[in-house]
């Protein structure tokens, strides 16, 4: 049986902007033809969020124990939509500074 609440759509949508997050940052990596290395960290902190979180989503969607906060969830949520949309405008930066080079 599953148990599903208002804390793991919220989980489910830190889910979906942590993947987003994962995707943006390899893009950057790659359009930039490599990073420093603190860039790699930086990925690697978002795989990490992505691991936690769907690993706290299966186990509360198994047990009808609340293991989400709301208020935790809610403040991931906030953080992972600004990671996603600071992500989002370094990609589109460096698309157009590419696309800028390369015109040239």
């Amino acid at each position: 049986m599953f148990y599903w609440d208002v804390e793991d759509d919220l989980a489910s949508a830190i889910l979906v902007l942590s993947a987003l997050s994962v995707y943006l940052a390899f893009d950057i990596t790659r359009i930039t033809k490599g990073a420093p290395r603190g860039w790699y960290v930086v990925i690697a902190a978002f795989v990490t969020i992505f691991v936690f979180r769907a690993t706290q989503l299966y186990l509360d969607v198994q047990t009808p124990s609340n293991t989400i906060d709301e208020i935790e969830a809610t403040i991931s949520l906030i953080i992972g939509v600004l990671l996603a949309a600071g992500l989002y405008m370094l990609n589109s930066s460096f698309r157009r500074r590419l696309n800028a080079a390369q015109t040239c």
